[in-house]
């Protein structure tokens, strides 16, 4: 629940993620600079950038030519799929409104491991056990 405190410091970050051809490359970060501009100065993959946006990455960003900026959309994509996660956890929290106060961090974390699709191997659980 923490790192959604920071997203508005975060939006130059996730700018570069969505949008990388529309970021000045003198404002992003020193270690993404040239890569920005070595992916804005290329036609094909300007031409290529209608494709969704994590298609785009895996296809033609590769780690050999934007090491930098691939570590970056990693990191980034894998918050909106956690978040997502989360999108369907929240609807089904048992008595929302009536238990708000109890709503923790640490109650929170604890009702989302129940409540995520891991499923438990209960044939080893109970072999250790014994």
């Amino acid at each position: 629940m923490k790192r959604f405190k920071d997203v508005k410091n975060q939006q130059m970050e996730f700018n570069i993620f969505a949008t990388p051809f529309n970021v000045e490359p003198a404002d992003v970060p020193d270690n993404l600079q040239h890569e920005i501009t070595q992916l804005q100065s290329d036609d094909e993959l300007k031409a290529r950038y209608n494709l969704p946006l994590l298609e785009f990455y895996e296809c033609y960003i590769s780690n050999d030519e934007f090491p930098t900026l691939r570590t970056h959309a990693l990191k980034y994509a894998s918050v909106f799929g956690t978040t997502y996660y989360c999108e369907q956890f929240f609807p089904n929290l048992p008595s929302q409104r009536v238990n708000c106060s109890r709503l923790t961090d640490t109650n929170l974390e604890k009702q989302l491991l129940v409540a995520s699709s891991v499923q438990a191997n209960i044939t080893h659980l109970t072999k250790a056990k014994f």
